[in-house]
């Protein structure tokens, strides 16, 4: 948005500080508010945008309504210069939404009555205010680190959508709606339509057209939850408002529930057959995420008996449990190749795993310790004993061995190397491969050419949610390479089956300037990425600078230099991780003339 920028100050208080998502002439940064010294979340949108005033107005009527399970809106207003409008809310960029925490598996199925069931709560208190949200999907239901339960963009998406016209009866059917398609995809990972959500895949129809129950896709889901998604989503009928769902959905935990949710059959898992007559585990499997097992009364509507839930601590959500510098915070992230196709109902053929498949405490057979020693559970015998020891023998021989050559290496003659050994003192070996408009070097070799200034940066998510963690792109280009910026993590190299095939990072050099050579340090599993140089912030009609593959130090280079105001380093191949699934991880950015 012209004039909108890091620095800019609005309401001359709230300093813009970084970019959180662009779509659709719409804007989300995180600020400063300098009277109040706290971080909130300012969207902004032209002053002379068609629903400006309705938006506006949306978003002082929100701020009257007092319910902690709302985003509070805290002010509003408009500037003249530049002419832009606004609506500041409390921050929840420290919090994951539904569709963030979807990106590696479902969700245990006490979790995500939980989470619709707060989120129920919170559109009733609006609804009695004459105010109703109308678009909602999983990226408006938020989950906070200690596991509070908040619903973003009441009213005011609506609005600025043109959505704002219903009347009441009809907007809170559509809001009971939507909360069950939340929860529909909160138990199988998928959308279940019509219109498409960033970051999910929509569902599969059945061959008689009809949407599959979730208990057709995956196992552990309980009666009453699939029984309500067949009765509003497939019957249209059920709760014609938030707070007859929430009562449906009653009672639930108190506590933030830990596990993971049901499975396809592909993963070992049943088809939900055999679960129907009550509620089920919040967790299964080997996937058990500590915590005291606590039961949930069943008493409510609609619901036949007792859950077994862990009800523990809130922790970080699972993207950030393996994070070793706990950096990933994904607001409203992208994400997912998912789960096969069910376009019929055989998947109700499945035998039900053993028992044994779902106890955590079941003993099984382990690797031997050494090699050539007998595999179990139980004690080595006496000559495995000794050939343990005979091993680490010889093992500890071979090392001192090694070390004493090592020693003798670095204190040797110089002359003792050849001046024609590529890996020689003095010398150094350069791995280059070209590319399209310009050439790749691993290596840390020098590169001529006068540093440039970037003025700003954000992340480019055309084909996601416009968010490819903006949180941390500023990390990109502070001059510290040991913080990095990251994309969200996907099951796939190559991001996901849905059509989204590559993201990046757009530096923003302030005005058009010769870039010539563009540093990129690749922290983590190796990445694909193409560098670009543009007069806009988009691939299209950009001017392809040139390739890197690897990681580590990257290099990418051109002999003729190209003009533009914006470096676009645009990844098309993420790196595996250590803790399962693929992202890119860049520590630095550096744009030379």
């Amino acid at each position: 948005m012209d004039g909108i920028g890091r620095g800019t100050i609005l309401g001359g208080r709230y300093e813009i500080d970084r970019a959180l998502s662009r779509r659709d002439g719409v804007e989300q940064w995180i600020a400063r508010d300098a009277t109040l010294g706290r971080e909130v979340t300012v969207t902004c949108f032209a002053a002379d945008h068609p629903f400006a005033s309705a938006a506006l107005d949306s978003a002082r009527r929100v701020a009257g309504v007092e319910d902690r399970r709302l985003s509070q809106v805290l002010d509003v207003g408009t500037e003249t210069d530049p002419p832009v409008s606004y609506v500041v809310s409390e921050a929840t960029h420290h919090s994951q939404s539904v569709a963030a925490l979807l990106r590696l598996d479902t969700l245990p199925a006490e979790e995500v009555r939980r989470l619709v069931g707060e989120s129920a709560l919170a559109l009733e208190t609006a609804r009695q205010r004459g105010l109703h949200h109308q678009i909602l999907n999983p990226h408006h239901v938020l989950r906070s680190p200690d596991g509070a339960v908040q619903v973003a963009g009441v009213a005011v998406g609506a609005a600025l959508t043109g959505h704002d016209g219903d009347d009441g009866d009809t907007a809170s059917r559509d809001d009971v709606r939507a909360l069950v398609s939340v929860a529909y995809a909160g138990l199988t990972g998928r959308w279940p339509g019509p219109d498409e959500v960033p970051g999910l895949e929509t569902v599969s129809r059945r061959a008689d057209g009809q949407l599959p129950s979730p208990s057709e896709l995956v196992s552990n889901v309980p009666g009453d939850l699939d029984t309500l998604a067949r009765t509003v989503l497939g019957d249209d009928e059920g709760p014609r408002t938030p707070g007859e769902l929430a009562r449906q959905l009653s009672p639930w935990s108190s506590d933030q529930v830990h596990g993971i949710g049901g499975r396809t059959p592909e993963q070992g898992g049943v088809t939900g057959v055999e679960q129907r007559g009550g509620r089920t585990s919040g967790t299964t499997g080997r996937h058990l995420a500590g915590g005291a097992a606590a039961g949930v009364g069943a008493t409510g509507a609609g619901v036949a008996g007792a859950a077994g839930a862990t009800a523990a601590g809130a922790t970080r959500a699972d993207d950030d449990l393996t994070d070793p510098r706990g950096l990933g915070t994904d607001p409203d992230a992208t994400v997912v190749g998912r789960r096969p196709e069910f376009d019929n109902d055989e998947t109700s053929t499945f035998q039900a795993a053993p028992a044994s498949a779902y106890d955590p405490y079941v003993e099984e057979d382990l690797d031997p310790p050494l090699p050539l020693l007998t595999s179990g559970t139980a004690e080595p015998d006496r000559s495995s004993s000794r050939l343990a020891l005979a091993i680490v023998a010889v093992t500890v021989v071979v090392a001192m061995l090694l070390g004493f050559l090592g020693l003798r290496s670095l204190f040797g003659s110089p002359d003792s190397t050849s001046a024609d050994d590529p890996a020689a003192p003095g010398t150094s070996a350069t791995s280059t491969a070209s590319g399209t408009g310009g050439s790749t070097s691993s290596s840390a070799s020098p590169s001529s050419g006068q540093k440039l200034t970037v003025s700003d940066i954000t992340s480019l998510d055309p084909q996601g949610d416009g968010d490819e963690h903006n949180d941390l792109v500023d990390k990109a280009i502070d001059g510290d390479p040991e913080t990095v910026w990251m994309t969200h993590r996907y099951l796939r190299e190559t991001f996901t089956r849905s059509g989204k095939q590559a993201a990046g990072v757009v530096l923003d050099l302030g005005e058009p300037r010769d870039v010539g050579t563009v540093k990129v340090l690749v922290d983590g599993g190796a990445i694909d990425a193409t560098v670009y140089v543009s007069d806009e912030k988009q691939i299209e009609g950009a001017q392809q600078l040139g390739q890197l593959s690897g990681t580590g130090q990257q290099e990418v280079r051109s002999s003729d230099a190209k003009k533009g105001r914006y470096v676009i380093v645009w990844v098309t191949k993420l790196g595996p991780q250590d803790t399962g699934g693929f992202r890119a991880q860049i520590g630095e950015i550096e744009v030379l003339s």
